[in-house]
């Protein structure tokens, strides 16, 4: 786990929703599932991290550079809305809703999913696996049938406190 971490910009990061198995390195999972830093999944992989007893200097190290990536990775002000559009058939399933991203202040931190590598900008893709950098952009029926936005990263954030003063005392990120 902690050789997949992903080093990007010179810093340590999170990691990708898949990688290569000999390589190690960011793969792409679906069409619409690129190589990128992934925050969903990393947030488990960080909890799983933060429940070792007696941690090593190295997962110390891992924990804290994921939870400096959430932190700097937050998007204020913004949340999803779902609403009903017009029935629509894809090739995959009925879709009758449609999401979009809406500006609201009152919002709690939202992350996107993907990350683009080399650039950290929010990254989506479509069944053609081409990088677009808005939802909006995605066509509907991936994107009300995917999770694009989470706050998965939100339960490693509230955690961090507490592990930080048991594990890492002195080294708070």
């Amino acid at each position: 786990i902690l050789k997949m971490q992903i080093m990007d910009q010179g810093k340590l990061t999170a990691w990708c929703q898949q990688h290569d198995e000999i390589t190690l390195l960011p793969a792409w999972a679906r069409t619409f599932e690129p190589p990128s830093i992934c925050n969903g999944e990393s947030a488990a992989v960080v909890l799983f991290l933060m429940n070792i007893d007696n941690p090593n200097e190295k997962i110390i190290k891992s924990v804290q550079a994921a939870v400096k990536w959430f932190s700097d990775s937050k998007i204020y002000n913004t949340r999803v809305e779902t609403f009903d559009a017009p029935k629509f058939e894809s090739k995959y399933t009925t879709v009758t809703k449609d999401n979009r991203v809406v500006t609201d202040p009152t919002a709690p931190p939202i992350w996107t999913r993907y990350y683009e590598l080399g650039t950290e900008k929010p990254l989506f893709c479509d069944r053609d696996s081409k990088y677009r950098y808005s939802m909006a952009e995605v066509g509907r029926e991936r994107r009300v049938g995917y999770s694009w936005y989470t706050y998965n990263p939100e339960k490693v954030l509230a955690k961090y406190p507490e592990w930080q003063k048991k594990w890492a005392p002195t080294a708070d990120v």
